[in-house]
């Protein structure tokens, strides 16, 4: 499949602070018609591995088992270039998309485990790049949750996080209790 576009990632960076979770995931973004060969050829080569795959929305029954790691197959995913430093998708997109899949609940890792990693990314300067982080968050419909999440952040601790996205998660903050009392 020499024309295929392919990026792939893990969870290694991130290991150290998802602390109930030890197994790795390798992700592939890749083109619709590169998911079978790319399906067969790492069945055949990797038999250790887990091996998922899904246009948009694997279904992922991932467990700790005596398998190795968990390949996730991902079709027309991320596929812009702003998103993507050199083969491997930046840091911003990988936090997002950990996000998507916890809260979708298409892995396995608790969504207070990834926030936890969101909380050491977002208070530990320079690490990411908070506007491209909203950006992408807002293309996965989760940027009014980046923006609550950022303004409750802000409260307790210094964070990245523009300020004016810390505005928007209090308004948000605010229409949700406004929602919440009109029940």
């Amino acid at each position: 499949m020499p024309a295929a576009s392919i990026t792939a990632w893990d969870l290694t960076p991130f290991m150290p602070y998802l602390h109930n979770w030890r197994k790795n995931i390798i992700f592939i973004e890749c083109d619709r018609v590169a998911i079978e060969t790319i399906v067969e050829t790492l069945s055949k080569d990797y038999p250790k591995h887990e091996i998922y795959a899904g246009i948009k929305k694997p279904m992922l029954k991932i467990r700790i088992n005596n398998k190795e790691a968990a390949v996730v197959i991902i079709a027309g995913e991320g596929k812009n270039k702003r998103e993507i430093e050199g083969k491997y998708p930046k840091l911003e997109k990988c936090l997002v998309d950990l996000l998507f899949y916890a809260k979708n609940e298409l892995l396995p890792i608790s969504l207070t485990d990834i926030l936890d990693l969101w909380r050491h990314y977002l208070t530990t300067k320079g690490l990411l790049h908070f506007n491209e982080l909203y950006r992408y968050s807002q293309r996965r419909y989760l940027g009014w949750f980046v923006s609550i999440f950022a303004y409750e952040l802000s409260k307790k601790t210094k964070s990245n996080a523009d300020t004016r996205h810390c505005k928007t998660g209090l308004k948000n903050m605010e229409l949700i209790k406004t929602v919440v009392q009109f029940e």
